[in-house]
């Protein structure tokens, strides 16, 4: 049996991997070259604490205010665009009580199964990457977010997480070199984090020892069905590929992908942006969050990686420096202990300068669902074709999951969990 994934992110590799192992014949058809799509640029969590959609109740107020701050860490690019409306009206829908109250069960499975499987990884013989099991502290600096925080502890305990609620106090013990200027943070004990760039590359590796054929810089552009079936996608160098089973997971491009199929798949791009700092010595102990801030800091073992921003727009290339400056700016306010660290201080100067961002600024496109949850199944008009995208933020987070999932409907064998809150047939 063969099957073809479009997209070589962490989804598609991930699908690869587990379709490979259940016996398949897989090729991955993936548009770039492997070597700075979004699985890359992520900030390496494996988040069983984001089990909260990205479509809640006041995400849509509080971005509307964070619009008109160009520092801020949301901002929707305004357009005269069918699918941003479309999308936008189906967001704004999702956003209440009971989007997350439906969510939170099916999304923390996934993302504790998820975690499994990549600590199975990392334990195996096949792979060697950088991956550590300390948890993520979410920081805050005022009563507002710490009631907030504790709202989202309550909800996380009731599923079965592991939660530490930290003094001030406490948080000096677990980072005595920083001191973290904060109120107080949640220790979320179940998360994990890693290197994603190793990853990647040691999957591509793995993959091809096994004979999955990768193919990068291929474009699929055409897909040809018959009686509701693909029979054929064609190829941007003139070939084509005929088989059994085709998996879109073409991240932030899926609703076009999935368009040539004839079906319909409400994603949008979201850019985020990330800087990576090397570090001769690492004082930071736990990844973290900063609640107020939204940004994120990964530490691995000799560099530091800080990320946050959700722009959603068409895919660009431009890079706005007051999100990026906003960025590096919150994170002497919680950390001050970073503000005379040289390598911190010498990106700072260089975006303020404008200098060499190209290859101090990463960015990439995140694909979003309207209602925060992934799309994980077989689509509504193709009988095989499996739709593996949406997974916004948390591809890394979702990825070996979801590729045991594809995997076992592919197989038509029962799921590890639950699928069908996931279905695409839901929008």
């Amino acid at each position: 049996m063969k099957a073809a994934i479009i997209g070589g992110g962490i989804i598609g590799l991930s699908s690869a991997y587990y379709l490979n192992q259940a016996g398949w014949s897989v090729t991955v058809f993936e548009r770039g070259d492997l070597s700075d799509n979004c699985s890359f640029g992520n900030m390496g969590y494996l988040s069983p604490s984001h089990f909260v959609p990205l479509a809640q109740p006041g995400v849509v107020s509080q971005g509307i205010l964070w619009m008109f701050d160009q520092k801020s860490p949301f901002y929707v690019r305004p357009e005269l665009s069918w699918p941003l409306i479309d999308w936008g009206l189906k967001f704004v829908r999702a956003c209440n009580t009971r989007n997350v109250e439906r969510s939170a069960r099916p999304m923390t499975d996934l993302l504790l199964l998820s975690r499994k499987l990549t600590a199975e990884w990392a334990r195996s013989d096949e792979f060697a990457f950088e991956y550590h099991e300390n948890g993520c502290i979410n920081y805050y600096r005022t009563e507002k977010y710490e009631k907030g925080e504790l709202e989202t502890v309550r909800a996380g305990r009731d599923l079965g997480l592991d939660i530490r609620i930290l003094s001030r106090e406490e948080i000096h013990e677990l980072e005595p070199e920083l001191k973290p200027d904060v109120r107080g943070g949640a220790w979320y004990r179940d998360d994990a984090h890693l290197h994603p760039n190793s990853l990647m590359r040691e999957l591509k590796s793995v993959l091809e020892r096994k004979g999955v054929m990768i193919r990068t810089n291929t474009e699929v552009t055409g897909i040809e069905k018959k009686s509701g079936k693909i029979n054929t996608l064609r190829l941007s160098d003139g070939s084509a590929w005929t088989g059994d089973l085709v998996v879109l997971a073409a991240g932030s491009w899926s609703r076009e992908a999935a368009r040539m199929a004839g079906e319909y798949l409400p994603v949008m791009p979201g850019k985020g942006y990330s800087m990576t700092v090397d570090v001769a010595h690492q004082p930071l102990k736990h990844p973290c969050i900063l609640l107020e801030a939204k940004v994120a800091i990964t530490p691995w073992e000799k560099k530091l990686r800080i990320g946050s921003t959700m722009e959603i727009g068409k895919v660009n290339d431009r890079i706005l420096l007051p999100r990026v400056q906003g960025i590096l700016e919150a994170v002497p306010k919680y950390l001050p202990g970073y503000t005379g660290d040289p390598a911190f201080r010498e990106m700072s100067d260089l975006i303020k300068l404008k200098e060499n961002l190209r290859s101090k600024v990463w960015y990439g496109f995140r694909p979003l669902s309207v209602d925060g949850l992934p799309y994980i199944g077989y689509a509504k008009k193709t009988s095989n074709l499996i739709i593996a995208s949406g997974h916004a933020m948390l591809g890394l987070s979702f990825g070996a999951g979801t590729g045991k999932l594809v995997a076992e409907l592919a197989d038509g064998k029962p799921t590890s969990v639950g699928v069908s809150a996931f279905d695409p047939g839901r929008v």
